[in-house]
């Protein structure tokens, strides 16, 4: 048995692995480079360099396995060749779909006001938008069609063995995984008498980690090769647990009457986290954006149950043209969960009270607004930051610390580490 890492040796994201026997291999995650990660590349040139590693095919049998839904591991996914089966599980591929479903929504809105203008003007500028988002909406049609067309496992149930995938000679194994992002895997993989185990992005302190170390003592014996992540390496950020987010949350919302938290749509861990600490402060929680409302509907129907109510989200969807809602908000106070993009909207219930009462909990990586190059790929991380005069950073990884990294291969005890999804001079000191 073979292993290739095609990308992810010496960056974050962007992986690409590749196991192969004589006659059959599998990837294991195609994504696409994180902005400031690795040599940037057009999709001309993503869909040249994926075409590459398909031409000229020799194996019986080959297939793509997502361990989870980021871009940094599926946002390739569309220039795989049709005929290639993928795979990912069936909550990132739900996800996937509510994303994706989204854009060609806000595509066509977008097409249909810029078509309308230049019936009305007869601008060719206007003409030439309309025919960009004419293309953009096809792009995202197809991009649909191709996520449905994933096969996809269920997620084993408690205390039950997970069943394995046969491609060719190679059997793989999907263990759920504890990520900043739901339904994240690791995999087993078995053939030519070999046994790998790749982890995937992982954590140990997210409320889903605790399954971790004792599915690793229980599956994981005779590995021949471990794959692991590095991301934090070379960080020295504290990975709390998100119990602790928890605590320090609902200890801030208390002091404030208005609060303006912004958090990941898909990191299911987080936003129970928030939801907790809202309930505990005596908030009604409100949400803006519509990936946020589709993926805690998405989160709600799959996990509430099996979570013991952890998972239930019933938010207010925020509604800035409701003058009643806001005067509401404005009275009782709220808290608010917002992504990136949805600033404007978020601002809508904090003007014309007193500023001083109004906190922004920032709930993501500290880097997107310190490191320049970050800043300058992404400013609305900052710019958000800058819109508040009250600004507290509240936050933990969804990666694995470097002392989970050592329980880990103390564990598992492989023959041999492939350390990726680093940064290029991080190291592995065991």
């Amino acid at each position: 048995m073979n292993i290739k890492v095609h990308r992810g040796l010496e960056q974050i994201g962007g992986c690409i692995t590749e196991i192969s026997t004589d006659t059959s291999r599998v990837f294991i995650d195609f994504g696409q480079n994180l902005p400031g990660c690795g040599e940037p590349a057009t999709p001309e040139q993503d869909a040249k360099m994926v075409e590459g590693l398909f031409e000229h095919d020799s194996h019986k049998e080959t297939a793509v396995f997502y361990t989870h839904a980021h871009e940094d591991h599926v946002g390739l996914f569309h220039y795989i060749p049709d005929g290639i089966p993928q795979y990912i599980g069936e909550g990132g591929k739900a996800m996937l779909i509510a994303k994706y479903e989204l854009i060609k929504r806000k595509d066509e809105i977008e097409f249909n006001v810029v078509s309308t203008l230049s019936q009305k003007n007869d601008s060719e500028c206007q003409k030439v938008s309309a025919e960009r988002l004419a293309k953009a909406i096809i792009a995202d049609e197809e991009r649909i069609g191709i996520i449905r067309g994933f096969h996809t496992w269920e997620r084993t149930k408690p205390h039950a063995a997970p069943k394995p995938i046969q491609i060719g000679d190679i059997r793989i194994t999907p263990f759920f995984n504890c990520h900043s992002i739901y339904d994240s895997y690791m995999f087993l993989i078995e053939a030519d008498g070999k046994r790998i185990w790749h982890m995937g992005d992982y954590r140990e302190h997210g409320y889903m980690g605790k399954g971790l170390l004792p599915t690793l003592k229980r599956y994981a014996s005779d590995i021949d090769v471990l794959i692991t992540e590095g991301t934090m390496l070379k960080r020295d950020d504290e990975c709390i647990h998100e119990r602790e987010v928890f605590r320090k949350m609902a200890s801030v919302m208390d002091a404030f009457k208005y609060v303006v938290v912004l958090a990941s749509a898909t990191d299911i861990e987080r936003l129970a986290s928030i939801k907790e600490a809202a309930k505990k402060a005596g908030k009604r929680l409100y949400i803006n954006g519509g990936l946020m409302k589709r993926t805690m509907k998405l989160f709600t129907e799959r996990e509430a149950k099996l979570s013991k109510g952890l998972f239930d989200f019933h938010p207010i969807y925020l509604n800035p043209d409701n003058e009643k809602m806001i005067a509401t908000m404005q009275k009782n106070g709220f808290v608010l969960i917002s992504g990136v993009n949805g600033l404007g909207i978020a601002e809508e219930p904090c003007e014309g009270v007193d500023p001083s009462e109004v906190l922004l909990i920032y709930s993501s990586w500290d880097g997107y607004y310190k490191k320049p190059e970050q800043v300058k790929l992404n400013p609305l991380y900052k710019e958000f930051r800058s819109r508040f005069a009250n600004v507290v950073d509240i936050h933990t990884s969804g990666h694995a610390s470097k002392e989970t990294i050592r329980k880990i291969i103390n564990i598992v005890k492989p023959k041999e580490v492939i350390c990726m999804h680093k940064e290029a001079d991080a190291e592995l000191l065991l």
